[in-house]
């Protein structure tokens, strides 16, 4: 029996699978094994193949997933899975590859790395040079080799295919309760991150098309903040971890969209304030004042920097500014909650600033 992962229909033979897989799924869907077994359905069957130039592109995309061990008696005992390879010796991973007619060792594999992002990247490279003519699960092998190898030889080097394993790593410690762990596994997946994307990658959507594609990059991002902000609330250290996360994505994206940006700039002011950063957190305030005249929140919180954590300390000038800023929030036109809240605490610093202008009035007019 053959289960189609993609619908979980069952199949008697490997071969109604096949022609399952080339009749419902798009091409560019499927997994890499799933797209040998279309390949071997259309050969088999002498079916022309669409000249779709963007063919080639999408094999790579699907080949970049990091393949699970799905070995479950549902696949061919010639289909290679990814625990399949790492099973084998590095000699042995070598001799298989020479059989393909590729001649690897650690140097030669290390100088094509080094100029290189992905293992599938640099499987094709193989392929061209060495002219490999194979086909079906044999082809599978040698981007599985590259992968493998690249953990052997040459583990310092980021490369795209890494990132699935911090990620998943993340969400089995995350599952487990152990978030801080878990952050600090997406943390490092951050850094390959950064270390695969193109330098000119200024938006999120632009860095997204250049990634594997299990990875929604944006959802990542915000749920690694999120992440980092509750660890935080146990274990200060993390709001260090926030800050300079957020300040690099901030950095990184510049050219993201207006939201993406406001929430993160308010983040990192967020995590200054945490950290017991007050000027820095009020100059990243104004800063976004300046920059988002309508985001009522920056108005309220640097209002409640004042207002809330040093209210007996303040001076009329302060006061004055804090009374500014609440009324700026209340004004202008963005969503704000608790306006309510925010309206009393208005009244609470008028009637404070009222009282300290009469004291102040009154010691001007003492002899």
């Amino acid at each position: 029996m053959s289960d189609c992962r993609y619908c979980e229909q069952t199949f008697e033979k490997e071969t109604a699978l096949r022609e399952h897989l080339y009749e419902a799924h798009e091409r560019d869907g499927l997994s890499r094994i799933d797209r040998k077994r279309v390949e071997q359905y259309i050969d088999e069957h002498g079916i022309e193949e669409s000249n779709d130039a963007d063919t080639d592109a999408n094999q790579s995309i699907q080949r970049e997933q990091r393949t699970v061990n799905t070995s479950d008696d549902t696949h061919p005992a010639d289909a290679w899975e990814l625990s399949d390879v790492e099973a084998l010796s590095t000699d042995e991973i070598v001799e298989k590859l020479a059989d393909n007619g590729i001649e690897t060792n650690e140097t030669a594999f290390r100088n094509r790395a080094k100029d290189l992002d992905s293992a599938t990247a640099l499987s094709d490279q193989w392929e061209t040079d060495y002219e490999v003519d194979a086909t079906g699960y044999d082809q599978d092998f040698i981007w599985m080799a590259a992968q493998e190898l690249w953990e052997r030889w040459a583990p310092e080097v980021p490369h795209k295919e890494r990132i699935y394993d911090f990620v998943q790593e993340g969400r089995d410690l995350r599952e487990k309760g152990n978030r801080a762990e878990a952050c600090n596994q997406w943390l490092t997946a951050w850094e390959y991150i950064l270390a695969v994307i193109p330098d000119d990658s200024t938006t999120i959507e632009e860095a997204d098309r250049t990634l594997p594609t299990f990875l929604s990059l944006e959802a990542f991002i915000r749920t690694l903040d999120s992440d980092l902000a509750t660890v935080a609330e146990d274990d200060p250290a993390y709001y260090d971890h926030r800050l300079e996360f957020c300040r690099e994505v901030c950095e990184q994206f510049p050219d993201a969209d207006d939201e993406f940006l406001l929430d993160f700039r308010h983040f990192v002011a967020d995590s200054l304030a945490e950290l017991g950063r007050t000027a820095d957190s009020r100059a990243e305030f104004e800063a976004l004042i300046e920059e988002y005249p309508e985001d009522p929140w920056a108005y309220k919180k640097l209002a409640d920097s004042y207002w809330l954590d040093e209210s007996d300390e303040l001076s009329i000038e302060e006061l004055e500014r804090t009374a500014e800023l609440y009324r700026a929030a209340l004004e202008v036109e963005g969503p704000l909650e608790g306006a309510s809240m925010v309206a009393d605490c208005l009244e609470d610093v008028e009637t404070r600033l009222t009282d300290a202008r009469a004291s102040d009035e009154r010691g001007t007019e003492e002899p």
